[in-house]
């Protein structure tokens, strides 16, 4: 940046404390491009004008858009027609750029020297073992690989429902146990699945600003924005997408409300609910019309149905967590702390003694128990055992996850060590064979009718089927052919 003369003898109009806050931008290149970068300056815009105090009355800095301090006007002095950035937003964007800045200098340490693709490398390979502290450090790369991060999100959901299809579970449809051969897809299913997870929260960390235009109106013609992780049909997922979308908020309440109305499955309705009593949760303004919308009847279609039935179960939970934290905020977070606190304890005894070893429920810390608790790997997918618990669990979550801070959802790194267990392919198998079930019960291949091609064969000659009466059934359908 050039040294400017004619903007620097024009601090005299200015009063001293707005003299430092002008100087520090004058002397900080990166800070003055993020504020132009997060005030969302027009491309047209040759020149800005940075409020140091009042928004109208000023005074003001004139700076180009390349970065040039062009002049000082003091209070009373008019900026005619140029855009304005407010003090409000430049002390906001400075406080955020400093975070930012605490924030690479712990992803440089977490990287070690190995650069941005190791971190980036590490939401795939850490899977459910990506720790708090590393999800803060990798977080202070959103600004600069939101819309990446966005895209990873849905390729993954992409790859996850590519692997259900092609390959997973037409082979779970045949074995509950497949050949160790498979233990590579396995594991790369497994990774995806806590990646797309990792992703969701990621890049929705500043609300809309990663969505360009339209984007979030071509999304809405086909899905929700959490339906790719809400269909996984597990609670660590369900969360973290219920969290994105809470943190969009308001663009997205309308698109929720219409799905919630048109849910033709368990899934949808569940996906839809939690959407909306999320950024109702969130956003206290659209509180009541998120609480009027679960309120809302099912279509008419599917009264008297069993999918009817069902639909109701599901609505009656949500409105009943939203009415809890309506009339008694305190109990229902008491519930989650519980809840995760004994989970935590129960963990925990099976492990050696440390200091994160509690022996009471209630001496386990609030953040670790909230966390273990949005961690727990709970299945809510139709014929899975604890069905009605792991949705009442989801459902209860919502409040407290839809405020909190995006890394509270992660275990710190003390307690990863503690508990992680190494990967087994029954962890991944475990996941399909739920989802196998729930996509498609009746469709599942029925055994063959008649012997097994590599069994016993009935006529009593201690051959196998195909080596006796299958090769003569197979010679006289021939013979019978050519005749």
């Amino acid at each position: 940046m050039g040294h400017a003369h004619h903007f620097l003898s024009r601090l005299d109009r200015v009063s001293l404390p707005h003299v430092e806050l002008a100087l520090s931008l004058y002397r900080d290149e990166s800070l003055l491009r993020y504020i132009f970068d997060r005030a969302r300056v027009p491309e047209n815009a040759e020149r800005v004008a940075l409020s140091l105090d009042h928004p109208e009355e000023g005074p003001f800095l004139i700076v180009t858009r390349g970065g040039r301090f062009v002049t000082c006007l003091g209070e009373g002095m008019k900026v005619s027609n140029l855009p304005v950035v407010t003090r409000g937003q430049i002390d906001g964007f400075s406080a955020k750029a400093e975070e930012l800045r605490e924030r690479l200098e712990s992803a440089k340490a977490l990287a070690g020297g190995k650069g941005v693709r190791s971190l980036l490398r590490r939401i795939y390979e850490a899977a459910d073992e990506l720790s708090r502290e590393e999800f803060v450090a990798i977080s202070a790369l959103q600004p600069l690989y939101a819309f990446e991060f966005l895209r990873l999100y849905l390729h993954a959901a992409s790859e996850l429902d590519d692997a259900r299809k092609t390959t997973l579970l037409p082979l779970l449809r045949k074995t509950d146990k497949p050949r160790p051969v498979y233990d590579d897809a396995l594991y790369a299913y497994w990774r995806t699945l806590w990646a797309m997870g990792h992703f969701a929260v990621l890049a929705t960390l500043d609300g809309r600003e990663t969505f360009p235009p339209g984007f979030l109106e071509l999304l809405g013609e086909t899905t929700t924005f959490s339906w790719p992780a809400t269909r996984q049909g597990f609670l660590p997922f369900a969360l973290r997408g219920a969290w994105a979308t809470a943190r969009i908020g308001k663009p997205l309440l309308g698109l929720y409300k219409r799905f919630y109305q048109d849910a033709e499955s368990e899934l949808q309705n569940i996906d839809s609910a939690l959407g909306i009593l999320a950024i109702g949760m969130r956003h206290a303004r659209l509180r009541a019309e998120a609480e009027k919308a679960l309120g809302a009847d099912i279509p008419e279609k599917w009264r008297d149905t069993e999918h009817g039935k069902v639909t109701r179960a599901i609505r009656k939970i949500a409105r009943t967590i939203a009415e809890m934290e309506r009339d008694a905020p305190e109990d229902r977070q008491a519930c989650v702390r519980d809840f995760g606190a004994h989970l935590w304890v129960g963990i925990m005894k099976s492990r050696p003694a440390g200091p994160l070893r509690y022996e009471r429920a209630e001496d386990v810390p609030e953040d670790l128990a909230c966390a273990v608790a949005a961690n727990t790997f709970q299945c809510y997918l139709r014929g899975s055992a604890g069905l009605a618990n792991a949705l009442t669990w989801l459902y209860t979550l919502i409040p407290w996850a839809a405020r909190a801070a995006p890394e509270a959802l992660y275990l710190p790194r003390a307690a990863v060590a503690a508990v992680h267990e190494p990967f087994r392919p029954e962890l991944a198998l475990g996941v399909l064979r739920a989802m196998r079930d729930h996509v498609a019960p009746a469709r599942r291949q029925a055994p063959p009718e008649g012997p097994a091609r590599k069994g016993p064969c009935p006529c009593g000659s201690g051959k196998k089927y195909k080596r006796c009466c299958e090769e003569k059934e197979t010679e006289e359908k021939t013979e019978a052919e050519v005749d």
